[in-house]
């Protein structure tokens, strides 16, 4: 049974990570919906932080990408590379779209960044 839990070992928390990801990362867009930066990290583990802006006008919806993002890297794991940085950062087109759709689209970007 793979382990579905997303761990505070998970998760990027402190300003120098995220500063250092932004400075150092490679850019990637996923289909005009989510810009993703990624860079790797000496921890061996996979770590996801998201930022999202205010352009997505009401908080609940804010909230709700933000959960959507962190279900989708929950229960896909092994799509993301072993010892990597994320940050998302959701476009606000993304907040229209469902859970399903976003899936599929970010699924088809990370393999292709694995091969």
């Amino acid at each position: 049974m793979k382990r579905e839990k997303f761990s505070k070992k998970e998760r990027l928390n402190r300003n120098k990570d995220f500063q250092r990801v932004f400075k150092e990362g490679k850019k990637v867009w996923v289909n005009s919906i989510l810009l993703m930066l990624y860079l790797s990290n000496e921890l061996g583990i996979k770590r996801i932080g998201i930022v999202v802006s205010k352009k997505i006008k009401k908080a609940t919806k804010r909230n709700r990408v933000k959960r959507l993002i962190r279900e989708i890297f929950r229960k896909n794991k092994e799509f993301f590379p072993e010892g990597c940085d994320f940050i998302i950062i959701p476009h606000p087109k993304m907040a229209e779209l469902s859970l399903a759709e976003v899936k599929a689209k970010f699924l088809e970007k990370l393999t292709e960044l694995k091969n």
